[in-house]
This record gives C-alpha cells, structure tokens and sequence, in this order.
C-alpha cells in the first residue's frame, strides 16, 4: 500500500525551499555590499548570478507565498545533572612490580 500524501509535510518543504533561496539572496547582497564578491566571481558572472537569484526568489514566492507563521510551541526541560564521579586511582608501582 503507497502512503497517502501528506499536504502539510509537503507545504513544509515547499517553503524551506523558499528560504533557501531567500538566504542565497542575502548571501549574494552581502558579497555586493562587502565587495567580496570580487574574490570570487568576475564582474558578468556575479550580474547572472544575481539576476538567476533574484528569479528564483520571485519564483519560489509566488510558488509558496509568506503565510504567517504558527510557532510550534516546544518547552525545554533542563538537562539533569550527574554528579561525576571521582575515577579510580591506579597505582602502577604495584603492577609494575607484579609482572
């Protein structure tokens, strides 16, 4: 039997895409802004690659528009604590003398 098709999972993936791209946008406005972009890219292949940004932002915004966010409320717990206990001392004259 296939799985039945999970509409909210894949909304999910859907918009992590859309972040994505939106993180590669503010990525490549930071290299502008910086002028590192410089290192890495000649001056015709940052504008493409930029432009290519740019598109697929656009794309992927009208593919998954903004809706609002529901937070997922998750409550952390502190972490118990182990007291450590103290290792045991060896004492390697004795099996030295042993052998």
């Amino acid at each position: 039997m296939t799985p039945s098709f999970d509409a909210q999972r894949y909304q999910h993936a859907l918009e992590r895409w859309r972040v994505l791209a939106e993180n590669r946008l503010a990525h490549i406005t930071d290299l502008y802004e910086t002028g590192r972009w410089q290192l890495y890219f000649s001056e015709r292949d940052f504008l493409a690659t930029v432009r290519a940004t740019r598109a697929a932002v656009e794309t992927w915004q009208k593919l998954v528009p903004d809706a609002p966010q529901t937070a997922d409320v998750v409550e952390l717990t502190a972490a118990p604590s182990y007291a450590r206990a103290p290792m045991p001392q060896q004492s390697f004259g004795a099996a030295a003398t042993a052998a």
